[in-house]
């Protein structure tokens, strides 16, 4: 009984072991479908959470990423180049590069890698410092290389050097500076018509998108957006590379022989008024001022034609009529007027020829102030030319009701009143070209980065001022004036030219300084059919010499010579005057002999023969001197002394040319320079 008794209770404790065991069992498993159901959910969760964050809000979040790590690249466009009338280039883009070395990947030392990249380009002192003492990383060594010189660096150092580009601009050929000006660093126009036409030269800058990785580094993704950017236009001048190179050496001569304070030598088209060259020199004044635009002036007897064009078309002279000119003095009011050379009497076309003041003055009063003010008036004084680019000064011409009694003769011989180099040339081309005021242009084209036409300036007419007859008169008596009165030097055997001397005294402080001067040259050739416009200023000469037809006229000479003998002027050949004599000469003058002087190679001793060791060997065919050693203005004044044309290829002096001396060469041939 008892062992049954016992047997029963451990029975019993068995069974409710199994039953313990059981509910363990079943609660772990409704433990396990709860935490499986829970992890199910979240994982659906999750699941629906990232398929809406990669299907519904895809884009979004796309979008915010992108706002993030990426970033816009500027693409600077490519500016618009600068040509002359001739599509010879005057600036251009060019790419210029500053290097740095790093001292830690040099495989040579580092003084070896500084004397390596000075053997090519220079290398500032405290640079050299720098690269000496750097710890690593990237050492600045110079700055504006050249793509040439970026590619001899790399080869003569290779590890280690670095170049980082820049846009920059190139000028290959060193005339018309001034005109041109410059860009500034941020790559806009800073100066000259390199700001005023810069709204057609900068063009559209693009971007390029980037992308930034965790250590914000950029980096272009595949695919990624570009914008490219829109090349600037290219502009067309009215200049001519070649004359403005004989202008700017011309006068750079006649500053050097007169000691002048400086000049302009303006060249434009009467015809179309369009500005062939215009050289300006200051030597204290600024280095962007062009003053034959913004430095007006007394132009002296410059202004008599102006007078003889009214007086005729109001119908009130005869150009044969006898003028009483007072052995050369005469009083007006308070003030005594004098001739430099006294006669009895004068022609009207004497009064001019011979440059009479107290003739212009006697003249004048034919004329009301009303009517001799208009007259100054249509014919541009007082009022700016419309140029339309660069600063320009509108000169002064007061209204008639401030003239004084002296006015009407002051006016006549170039005094109270003030014109600029442009106003002055631009009214000359009105009498040369027929009587019409034309609106100077620099401006011929533009056209875009393929070349196609965008826009054409075409020659613009302001108004008529005095008719044909009037101006074929004018010209009659300018001829005349270079041929038998003030401006002898300034004629040429070939061509007729017609012109006016000008000697004024100079203002300083509002008070005209005793023996100082201005003297001037204006004129046109040739005669018959003018189709070049000169002005010649120089400022202040010292020396003896300072009449406008003992220095002005002759440098006007040798600068026509050269553009006549050049293609920037085409002229009818039928108008070269045949067995005509050469014009009067002062010796010493550097432009060397007078256009069409004989010149004898059997001697050697022509004018051109004494002064270059070799002559001609038949009319118009030269023998080259020999130019090796000159400098570069030196041998091109040289060569337009003798009627040749000129290309430079290289800087400095010269070291070669083509043909080689010695060779006989027709005039108005190219000879290069190396």
């Amino acid at each position: 009984m008892t062992r049954f008794g016992i047997h029963s209770t451990t029975q019993v404790e068995g069974v409710a072991g199994d039953a313990r065991e059981a509910a363990l069992a079943r609660t772990h498993r409704i433990r396990h479908r709860a935490l499986g159901v829970v992890f199910t959910l979240v994982a659906l969760a999750y699941a629906v959470r990232l398929g809406d964050l990669q299907i519904l809000e895809s884009e979004a979040h796309r979008a915010r990423q992108v706002a993030q790590s990426a970033e816009w690249e500027l693409l600077p466009a490519v500016r618009g180049r600068i040509l002359d009338r001739r599509g010879r280039i005057l600036a251009a883009p060019d790419t210029r590069y500053q290097v740095f070395l790093a001292v830690d990947e040099l495989r040579v030392g580092r003084a070896e890698a500084i004397e390596a990249v000075a053997s090519v380009v220079p290398v500032a002192s405290e640079r050299r410092r720098a690269v000496a003492g750097a710890t690593g990383g990237w050492s600045l060594v110079a700055s504006d290389v050249s793509d040439e010189e970026r590619l001899r660096l790399q080869r003569t150092i290779g590890r280690g050097i670095y170049f980082e580009s820049r846009s920059a601009r190139e000028y290959p050929r060193s005339m018309g500076r001034r005109l041109i000006g410059a860009v500034g660093s941020d790559g806009r126009g800073g100066t000259g018509l390199e700001a005023d036409l810069d709204g057609w030269l900068v063009g559209q800058p693009g971007s390029a998108e980037v992308r930034l990785d965790g250590h914000r580094n950029a980096y272009r993704p595949l695919g990624g957006q570009v914008v490219e950017p829109v090349p600037g236009h290219d502009v067309v001048l009215t200049l001519d590379a070649e004359l403005q190179r004989i202008a700017e050496n011309e006068l750079a001569r006649a500053l050097a022989k007169t000691g002048a304070s400086g000049g302009d030598i303006v060249l434009l088209d009467p015809r179309t008024g369009e500005i062939l060259a215009l050289a300006s020199e200051r030597i204290d004044g600024a280095a962007d001022q062009i003053s034959g635009l913004s430095d007006p002036y007394e132009p002296g007897s410059t202004l008599k034609p102006f007078l003889l064009a009214s007086l005729l078309s109001e119908g009130v002279v005869d150009l044969d009529e006898i003028v009483d000119v007072e052995n050369g003095r005469v009083r007006i009011g308070s003030r005594v007027i004098t001739d430099v050379h006294g006669y009895d009497t004068l022609s009207v076309r004497g009064v001019i020829s011979k440059s009479s003041n107290v003739g212009a003055a006697k003249l004048s009063a034919r004329l009301t102030p009303a009517v001799q003010h208009r007259y100054l008036r249509d014919f541009g004084f007082g009022m700016r030319t419309q140029l339309g680019y660069l600063a320009e000064s509108p000169g002064r011409l007061s209204r008639p009701e401030s003239w004084t009694s002296l006015s009407p003769a002051s006016h006549a011989i170039g005094y109270e009143i003030s014109a600029t180099s442009l106003q002055l040339a631009i009214a000359y081309g009105a009498i040369a070209n027929g009587g019409v005021l034309m609106r100077p242009s620099l401006v011929r084209e533009i056209r875009d980065p393929f070349g196609r036409l965008v826009r054409r300036f075409d020659p613009t007419p302001v108004r008529r001022i005095i008719s044909e007859e009037v101006s074929a008169a004018v010209r009659s008596v300018l001829e005349e004036v270079v041929r038998d009165g003030t401006g002898t030097l300034a004629g040429m055997a070939r061509f007729a030219v017609a012109g006016k001397t000008g000697t004024a005294r100079l203002a300083v402080n509002g008070r005209y300084a005793p023996g100082r001067h201005r003297a001037s040259f204006v004129g046109f050739a040739p005669a018959d059919d003018p189709r070049i416009v000169i002005l010649t200023r120089l400022e202040d000469p010292q020396g003896g010499a300072y009449y406008g037809g003992a220095i002005a006229a002759p440098t006007s000479q040798a600068t026509l010579k050269a553009a006549l003998a050049s293609d920037g002027v085409q002229v009818d050949p039928r108008l070269v005057v045949s067995g005509a004599r050469p014009r009067p000469w002062s010796g010493g003058h550097a432009a060397g002999t007078p256009e069409g002087a004989v010149i004898l190679a059997s001697s050697g001793t022509g004018a051109a023969g004494s002064a270059n060791g070799t002559g001609a060997s038949r009319r118009g065919v030269v023998a080259l001197p020999d130019l090796a050693g000159l400098s570069a203005r030196a041998a091109a004044a040289r060569l337009h002394a003798l009627g040749f044309r000129v290309e430079w290829r290289g800087r400095g002096r010269v070291e070669g040319q083509s043909p080689a001396p010695g060779s006989e060469v027709s005039r108005g041939a190219t000879v290069v320079l190396r």
